[in-house]
């Protein structure tokens, strides 16, 4: 008798844009698939330009490399290896020409990972590279979509798409902030707690760009109907995580870097845009200050922030009278002065700098509270520390997010803000005391205590046999279905 054939080896090929917030998680979560299934093989695939960030000392900016856990990186071309750069390129031309060329150049390498005898047989996108869904089905091979943003947000802009477009819309732009929109499967939502995106209803408005993304992400969804890896975790979305049955949505997170003694090294390698700067300064300091004392801030790498918001800020921080570490950017949004020009730098009360490793940062006994953005992956970092928030969302989903982290998790407070948009001095300090307040206080300690169950949650979901955990499992071992792209 004919022995049967060996069965085909895993290859997931994973593939994203070439922006900092998508590429952390996504290595992250290559690494885990990797470390949940041995025998396959891993491929990391993002352009060019965020390719030779990761590794600046290769020959060539496309050079393939093998990291040290043996993962591939074989970049693909946007036809922008240098980087987007709005002073030179066209805004109007962009997403066309990085669609066009994406589509050729991936595909090439995915002929190419064939031609070596090792095909992929899982692809792996995140939501700005819809395409790559397309190229999937142009080789036969499954994809699956990694959703990096919360399982609300998912649940609303699929709602959006499909008949709820108008109340959204309504809702997001009415003047009574208690109006709620009704949403299947959701609780009902303010309009503080929507993402950004479903305000917009004209096509000259500036983010009008995101809403046409964000359209063709679903339209590509509705045709492709891939599986949808969420980088959440059960207990804390379990409505938004079965809000759209219509596709098979599994929550696989937080894809955050976990403690370094658990670490695998494709794990740990985060790419960091100033990872040249050195660590030890702020470390040193913070190791100069009690427990729980230090308010950090940091606001992201993406919009900068107004001369006046960085002034009130500073003012806020300095009247709590805490030490604050703060990472800003050199100048201001609007052409003023940074945070660093103002204050110095460093100082008794506050240090800014331009970077930090923010896990690290996290991680630090002396740090008790964190003004965020309510960047996704910030938040998620901060949940599984335990560290209380302050949150000051801007745009897309961290309204959504810092709406999960005040009336949800209740493991923060959200600060108000003016006719604006500016979180005045007065709320800086209230906020920052509601969290960093004695311990005699029933506030602070009540938000103190649900940061650190939150922190045990989200570390019980990707242990062995917590939910992520075998979700992931399933998913990295072949034993789930993944639709057909």
């Amino acid at each position: 008798m004919e022995n049967p054939p060996h069965p085909q080896q895993q290859h997931f090929l994973f593939v994203t844009n070439p922006m900092q917030g998508h590429i952390n998680p996504t290595r992250r979560l290559a690494a885990r698939v990797m470390a949940s299934n041995p025998d396959a093989r891993v491929t990391f695939c993002t352009a060019v330009s965020g390719h030779r960030r990761i590794f600046p000392s290769l020959a060539s900016p496309d050079e393939e490399f093998v990291d040290a856990a043996g993962v591939l990186h074989a970049p693909y071309s946007d036809g922008y290896d240098d980087g987007f750069n709005p002073a030179v390129h066209d805004a109007g031309t962009y997403r066309a020409r990085a669609t066009a060329a994406g589509r050729e150049t991936l595909s090439a390498v995915v002929a190419r990972l064939a031609a070596r005898g090792r095909p992929a047989t899982r692809v792996v996108y995140t939501f700005l590279v819809p395409w790559v869904a397309d190229v999937a089905r142009a080789h036969g091979v499954p994809a699956a979509l990694f959703w990096i943003q919360p399982a609300a947000v998912f649940a609303v802009y699929y709602h959006y798409f499909h008949g709820h477009g108008a109340a959204l819309a309504a809702c997001a732009n009415g003047l009574d902030p208690d109006a709620t929109v009704r949403l299947p499967g959701l609780p009902p939502l303010k309009p503080r707690a929507l993402p950004s995106v479903v305000s917009v209803t004209s096509p000259e408005h500036r983010h009008h760009v995101v809403l046409d993304m964000v359209r063709e992400l679903f339209l590509s969804l509705d045709e492709h109907r891939p599986r949808v890896l969420v980088n959440t975790f059960d207990a804390l979305e379990p409505d938004a995580l079965r809000a759209v049955p219509q596709l098979e949505v599994d929550a696989v997170g937080p894809v955050v870097p976990v403690p370094d003694d658990d670490v695998s090294p494709a794990s740990r390698a985060d790419l960091q845009l100033h990872c040249h700067r050195d660590a030890k300064p702020y470390t040193e300091w913070l190791e100069t200050k009690p427990a729980r004392s230090v308010v950090y801030v940091s606001f992201g790498s993406i919009l900068p922030v107004s001369k006046r918001q960085e002034e009130e800020m500073r003012k806020g921080l300095e009247a709590t009278g805490r030490p604050y570490l703060w990472v800003a950017r050199k100048a201001g949004g609007d052409g003023g002065a940074s945070p660093a020009d103002s204050s110095g730098g460093a100082g008794a009360q506050g240090m800014v700098v331009e970077w930090c490793d923010q896990v690290r940062v996290l991680s630090h006994p002396a740090v008790g509270c964190f003004v965020t953005h309510c960047g996704w992956n910030s938040t998620l970092e901060s949940v599984t520390r335990g560290v209380p928030m302050v949150a000051v969302p801007q745009w897309t989903d961290q309204p959504t997010v810092a709406w999960l982290v005040d009336a949800c998790m209740g493991a923060g407070v959200r600060a108000r803000v003016d006719g604006e948009g500016v979180v005045e001095r007065g709320e800086v300090q209230r906020c920052v005391e509601m969290v960093m307040g004695d311990d005699g206080e029933a506030a602070a300690a009540a938000i103190r205590a649900q940061a650190g169950r939150w922190r045990e949650v989200s570390r019980q979901a990707v242990a062995r046999g917590g939910t992520s955990e075998t979700n992931l499992r399933a998913f990295a071992l072949g034993t789930a279905a993944v639709t057909d792209a």
